[in-house]
């Protein structure tokens, strides 16, 4: 009995001693509440928009819509762009249309009716993360296309909570007269359309001078459609040939009347950069396409005006998503993809032989292959030595039975047959064959300085642009270190415009080559002497 007392008392005395020590011990803290999610992001006027139309191809049965225009055109093109100029004189954010900046914008989504079955529009807005923030049916006017964007901008201000919702969106396109604005959006697509050309590689194309000539028509008949004229200066620049300076200079001029009608037309200021950029004017024209790409983001013109102008100064690596975004805009565009295909090659930090199959700078956006682009990643493997990716890359883009292209290959491999190589590629570019820029190309493929700083010369003492981009590519280093880079790099002004927008990228690994330690001293007299 005694030892189960004293078992019962020593259980006691440990419960006891348990109950004591759990009285001195911290009370376990509550368990964390789940934190709220966070909150969601709500539009406003302020936000960036992002814009889509979808649905039917045709959203004016009967009317001329789309005439004109090519045939592999995107069936909304046209209206995607105005409906982002409207949004912009609306006092609206249009997102850029780089890929990473739409995943993190709100979408103006709207899809057109189908023909003859319904005359509504539905118009969406989507945050970034895909949620509906609203939507509603929109009745539209369809008889034309000035009535279908005058009738869809009515709903806008409102949707979109505008500064001003009583303001008539309609308006802002710039005209009222129907047939006016079918002349207009016929010049904008052969001219912006996303199988469009471009500008710095012009080309002599009965379309496109025709769609010169209906542009002047329209100019003359509606003198005060400012937009009428800043597309007719684009115009005037998309046209190659003989007579492509004076040309140049009558689209200057266009475009600075089409700045007095309206000094917010990103056409005209685009206009102007690519004037002086064909000219050297490097300071100016990068101001005026700054000046356009400050009005709208996604301006073509401007955007390959300023790819192209970082490319021929030596900046690649700040023209790769300069020139890539002008191309997600425009695939077809010829002067932004081979200036994208320069950028590429010279950024790479790579001592390998460049990359050859890749080499469709417009492939991402699904452009087919360039013909200039090819070249250039030919003649780029030959400075590498790869004389069989060359020989492939040429014959195709060429023909095996090119004098120039056999010449070239034969001369790679022989260096006894360089003259009579230099000599055919010199005939090739008289007889219109090849390019300028081609023709320099080719003579740096072969190492022979003297030759391209001949060509260079003579075009700069022409006034014609000078391929300068060919200087810059990671293997013309024995270029860079020849006496006369400094006498042309001082003949083009490069280095006020590096003194003021930083130097070159190869002073990195370069630095003794001319320009990067010039002195700033009469930087400010030639800046001002370019704007004026």
């Amino acid at each position: 009995m005694n030892k189960w007392r004293i078992a019962g008392l020593s259980v006691l005395v440990v419960v006891a001693g348990w109950l004591a020590w759990r009285s001195f011990m911290p009370a376990e803290p509550p368990p964390a509440p789940t934190p709220p999610p966070p909150p969601r992001e709500v539009f406003h006027a302020t936000k960036p928009l992002h814009v889509i139309v979808a649905g039917a191809a045709n959203p004016n049965p009967g009317s001329s819509a789309g005439a004109g225009a090519p045939s592999n055109a995107l069936p909304h093109e046209w209206l995607e762009r105005e409906l982002r100029f409207v949004l912009t004189r609306g006092k609206m954010r249009i997102a850029s249309s780089d890929a990473q900046v739409a995943k993190t914008a709100f979408t103006l989504r709207i899809e057109m009716p189908e023909p003859q079955k319904s005359t509504n529009a539905r118009i969406t807005l989507l945050a970034p993360d895909g949620v509906t923030e609203k939507q509603i049916e929109a009745p539209l006017e369809l008889k034309d296309r000035l009535a279908t964007v005058q009738s869809l901008t009515s709903y806008l201000p409102k949707f979109l909570g505008a500064a001003t919702t009583t303001a008539d969106w309609g308006a802002l396109v710039g005209t009222a007269d129907a047939a006016a604005y079918e002349g207009f959006l016929l010049g904008s697509s052969a001219l912006l359309d996303s199988n469009a050309r471009g500008f710095t590689q012009p080309a002599h194309t009965r379309d496109l001078a025709r769609s010169v000539e209906q542009l002047e028509a329209l100019t003359r008949k509606y003198p005060t459609f400012a937009r009428a004229q800043g597309l007719l200066s684009l115009a005037y620049l998309s046209l190659g040939g003989k007579d492509q300076a004076s040309l140049t200079q009558i689209a200057d001029g266009t475009a600075k009347r089409a700045l007095a009608l309206d000094d917010e037309l990103a056409d005209a200021h685009s206009a102007m950069g690519l004037a002086r950029l064909r000219r050297g004017e490097w300071i100016a024209a990068r101001e005026r396409f700054e000046a356009a790409l400050a009005i709208d983001v996604n301006a073509v013109p401007a955007l390959e005006g300023l790819g192209c102008l970082l490319a021929e100064t030596g900046q690649m690596k700040a023209a790769l998503p300069v020139a890539a975004h002008a191309i997600l805009m425009q695939p077809g565009n010829v002067g932004a993809r081979e200036c994208l295909v320069y950028a590429r090659l010279a950024s790479s930090t790579s001592t390998a032989a460049p990359l050859v199959d890749a080499v469709d700078a417009g492939a991402d956006a699904g452009a087919s292959t360039d013909l200039a682009v090819v070249r250039v990643e030919a003649l780029s493997a030959m400075l590498a030595g790869d004389l069989n990716s060359a020989e492939r890359l040429l014959t195709a883009a060429a023909g095996a039975d090119s004098t120039w292209v056999r010449s070239l290959l034969n001369a790679a491999a022989n260096k006894k047959a360089i003259p009579e190589a230099l000599r055919a590629i010199t005939l090739a570019a008289s007889d219109g064959q090849i390019d300028a820029a081609t023709e320099v190309l080719c003579g740096a493929a072969l190492r022979q300085a003297d030759f391209v700083f001949n060509r260079m010369s003579r075009l700069e003492k022409q006034n014609e642009a000078v391929p300068l981009r060919i200087l810059w590519l990671p293997r013309t280093t024995f270029l860079r270190q020849n006496r006369r880079f400094e006498q042309l790099a001082t003949a083009v002004d490069l280095g006020s415009y590096w003194q003021e927008h930083g130097r070159a990228d190869v002073c990195e690994a370069e630095p003794q080559v001319y320009g990067c330690n010039l002195r700033p001293s009469s930087v400010k007299q030639k800046a001002a002497r370019q704007r004026d």
